[in-house]
């Protein structure tokens, strides 16, 4: 889409230029601008080419990163090394750091067994998710947070959940962007069977591949594994409290060219609320309450399934107790997974939209650990030169104890607390799983342009319907 949009701005703006001679005929036209009379007209091109570049760099990285995703499920490591510099490097876990493209190769073949392409009956996927990711001005370097969740195993043998963060830089050289450093922080791997809430910590967990091929470095930080607490290092400051620089969209003397700038800012909207809402679930899982709370405005609101509304933040940062103590701790494990978003920013650029699907990885010591998913329909301001969330309304679909599953162990949503009210009692009343309810859509049709009805919906009630 960003391509086309180039493409049509530069088109747009040399008939502009081209246009702003009145009646003259073709050769007064090129003599004007051989003289400069379009000359300013040609500045506001180049700043707005650079700027729709550097917007372009964000959806290639995107689709750099799920294509490591997509080879690496099925063992493609041939295709998977050359994703990556030449002078990159990649480090997974505990297992050091490889220097160089061939490096990396013989390090991923390592990893298969020798082999290219998964054995029969083997799991391998890895979902890239959550990107918060940071264009460099000049467009030729960025850097990238993202959450890895592996499904592994062989078929009547084993099967596995991971879990972990990426921190990555990329480089763009002759006009492709690639990766030049990959960093996995594998969080736990764990067995299926047992789930996260039981898995044990390791201080040694380099794989096979590691121990027979040593590395070209050591490791950069040494860490446990969950259930031991660990906080993967950000590439970035709190976006709340150093927003990001507004694009050199400059006030143009044409008013189509003003109206390019303006779908330019939009665009960077739409990247930034993602990076937002990124930033509040990486800060959530980890119980960084006070980098939570700056995320919202002055007068916002929270809402958790049943919990009720709590106005402010102040009393936003109170209620996040509720989730646990701040910090990450040992053998709690917090995950809140922000994916599949459905973004609308306004027309003025001030206010917008997000629906988010919500999917929760949960434990405390001595239990079998908790699923979760719902779904999120937030609102957000412009603020202070930067983006914050002024509405968080997460509907919970399901919540489930992990031995048992969705089909037998629903865990009922949350109602509000006693020892912290909230100011508000519930927008809407509902029940999760087995209760069935369909949260109202923000956004209409994007093909029909209907509103989505939300109702009617199945009667609910404690006793399953007959």
């Amino acid at each position: 889409m960003l391509t086309r949009f180039a493409a049509a701005m530069a088109s747009s703006l040399v008939l502009l230029a081209l246009g702003s001679t009145g009646g003259c005929n073709d050769a007064r036209a090129a003599e004007t601008l051989a003289n400069g009379g379009s000359r300013g007209v040609h500045a506001e091109l180049d700043r707005l080419t650079v700027e729709v570049e550097r917007l372009e760099g964000v959806r290639a990285i995107k689709n750099l990163q799920r294509a490591y995703g997509y080879y690496t499920d099925m063992a493609l490591w041939n295709e998977v090394a050359d994703l990556f510099a030449d002078d990159a490097t990649i480090e997974l876990g505990s297992d050091g750091v490889y220097v160089g493209k061939p490096r990396i190769r013989e390090y991923l073949l390592k990893l298969g067994d020798g082999r290219i392409g998964l054995k029969w009956g083997q799991l391998a996927e890895h979902l890239q998710l959550q990107p918060v990711l940071h264009v460099a001005a000049d467009g030729l370097t960025a850097t990238g947070r993202w959450r890895d969740l592996a499904m592994l195993g062989q078929f009547n043998e084993s099967a596995a959940w991971g879990e972990g963060t990426y921190e990555n830089r990329y480089v763009r050289r002759n006009g492709v962007w690639m990766i030049q450093s990959l960093h996995l922080y594998t969080n736990f791997v764990a067995p299926y069977v047992t789930g996260w809430a039981r898995v044990k910590a390791q201080s040694d967990w380099r794989s096979k591949a590691s121990k027979e091929l040593p590395p070209d470095r050591a490791p950069t930080q040494v860490y446990k594994t969950f259930p031991e607490p660990f906080v993967p290092p950000f590439h970035y400051a709190n976006p709340a409290k150093a927003p990001a620089p507004a694009p050199a969209i400059p006030a143009a003397s044409d008013p189509r060219v003003a109206a390019l700038g303006r779908q330019a800012r939009l665009l960077q909207d739409h990247d930034e609320i993602e990076n937002l809402q990124g930033a509040y679930g990486y800060y959530f899982d980890k119980n960084l309450w006070d980098d939570v709370a700056a995320l919202f405005s002055d007068s916002a609101t929270f809402e958790d399934g049943q919990r009720g509304v709590y106005v402010g933040r102040a009393h936003i940062r109170q209620a996040l107790q509720l989730f646990g103590p701040k910090g990450p701790q040992q053998g709690r494990l917090n995950n809140y997974f922000q994916l599949q978003p459905v973004i609308h920013v306004s027309e003025d650029g001030r206010t917008a939209k997000g629906r988010w699907q919500g999917i929760l990885q949960l434990s405390e010591p001595n239990t079998a650990g908790a699923w979760g998913v719902g779904v999120y329909e937030n609102e957000y301001v412009k603020e202070r030169g930067g983006w914050r969330i002024s509405k968080l309304h997460f509907y919970l679909t399901a919540m489930t104890e992990y031995d048992l599953g969705w089909t037998k162990g629903p865990i009922p949503v949350a109602a509000a607390s006693a020892v912290l009210p909230p100011d508000r009692p519930p927008t809407e009343v509902y029940r999760s799983l087995p209760g069935v309810y369909l949260p109202p859509f923000h956004f209409v049709h994007p093909v029909t342009g209907k509103a989505i009805r939300v109702d009617p919906q199945p009667a609910d009630s404690v006793i399953r319907p007959k």
